[in-house]
């Protein structure tokens, strides 16, 4: 193959016009057909042009040897699975690399800390409970108005209505409903922050 026919094959490979390809080397469209016709050579540094738009070497383009044939695809890289990015990765620096580690562990922490509120939660109701009981007995007798106490004909207790204390529930409700969330809260960040063994 000549330098001309390189040209031209080189150019209607890059799928370039003349016009394109004399823009990107700096000439005009004329210059590029001449050196098509082979009736004109470019000069070294128009050469040295071509060579890189065309992605090949100017001892190519200079020599008589034929169009390289195109490389044969290879087999297909194996696409690796890229791993999961969470929250966790874009924390940078130190507290990054600490979550990144022991975030599990602080998950298993808040659990056990949620477990703890629950229990002392249910102690307290069961607690206000109690007192409530026996606050009625004491209140309910001398003053009457605390609780009321049903009785059958023989003076028999069947029942009681203490009145207990509402902070005392709403106390005791908040504390198991914080227990609650930081148990649930501290075994998903356990389980989604523990480090996952290679396969």
């Amino acid at each position: 193959m000549t330098l001309s026919e390189k040209i031209v094959y080189c150019r209607k490979k890059a799928g370039l016009s003349q016009e394109e390809l004399a823009e990107r080397v700096g000439v005009s469209r004329q210059a590029v057909s001449k050196w098509e016709l082979a009736d004109a050579v470019p000069e070294i540094g128009k050469l040295l042009l071509l060579a890189k738009t065309f992605g090949v070497t100017t001892d190519w383009l200079l020599s008589e040897d034929d169009p390289e044939p195109e490389p044969a695809p290879g087999p297909e890289p194996e696409r690796t699975a890229a791993p999961a990015v969470t929250w966790v990765d874009s924390v940078p620096g130190v507290i990054g690399q600490l979550l990144r580690r022991y975030g599990w562990l602080f998950g298993v922490y808040m659990a056990v800390g949620g477990g703890l509120f629950t229990a002392m939660g249910l102690v307290m109701r069961a607690m206000f409970g109690a007192f409530a009981d026996t606050a009625g007995e004491l209140v309910a007798a001398p003053f009457g108005g605390m609780g009321a106490i049903w009785t059958d004909e023989a003076g028999n207790i069947l029942g009681r209505s203490t009145s207990a204390s509402p902070a005392g529930n709403i106390l005791s409700g908040f504390v198991i409903g914080l227990g609650v969330v930081l148990l649930i809260a501290g075994i998903v960040i356990a389980v989604t922050l523990h480090p996952k063994k290679p396969e």
